[in-house]
């Protein structure tokens, strides 16, 4: 069973390093799911826990809650699938409006560093994050290089050669919208 971590909560126990990945993760769609086993295989390669970061509620619905999207799953749904993929850990970040003011470096050295013990990360390189979202890849390769963890940074996945877009939250919702549930 997985472990949820509160934000701002104790980190964990100094001796357990993690390969982790950060994201809203809602659907657990197959592109996060691919992300989840690129963490996992670097967790079995650095002999370390794995860990997933993910936000609640949707930081959409904190910073401009007149255009937020609608959810895939609920809190209780998506932490039950990200327990099915077989991770350890999950931190749960509480975002809220003042959460919202943390920048990107900031939150790495909070979460990244100081609770979870990183020695490697493996996000999208589409994944923004911090104030303003102005974390992005780069910053966390940055922020590796003065940490001393690794930083696989992933193509988006495309759930087949010629799809025209990468499998997202955004086009799930939007096949959902349209009636076209098998697709989605």
């Amino acid at each position: 069973m997985v472990e949820v971590l509160q934000d701002f909560g104790p980190g964990l126990p100094e001796h357990v390093r993690t390969a982790l990945t950060m994201g809203v993760y809602d659907g657990v769609h197959l592109g996060h799911q691919s992300v989840i086993e690129a963490t996992k295989a670097r967790a079995s390669a650095l002999d370390a826990a794995t860990a997933v970061i993910t936000f609640e509620p949707h930081p959409a619905l904190v910073l401009r809650p007149e255009n937020a999207p609608r959810l895939l799953t609920t809190l209780e749904q998506r932490l039950e699938l990200l327990d099915a993929t077989g991770i350890d850990y999950v931190y749960l970040v509480d975002f809220t409006a003042d959460r919202s003011s943390t920048t990107a470096t900031e939150f790495i050295g909070q979460v990244v560093v100081d609770r979870l013990h990183a020695v490697s990360v493996s996000i999208g390189e589409d994944f923004h994050f911090g104030r303003g979202r102005g974390g992005n890849l780069e910053t966390v390769r940055e922020q590796g290089e003065i940490h001393g963890f690794e930083v696989i940074g992933l193509d988006l996945l495309r759930d087949n050669p010629d799809a025209t877009e990468p499998v997202s939250s955004t086009a799930i919702r939007r096949l959902l919208a349209g009636g076209d549930v098998a697709k989605a």
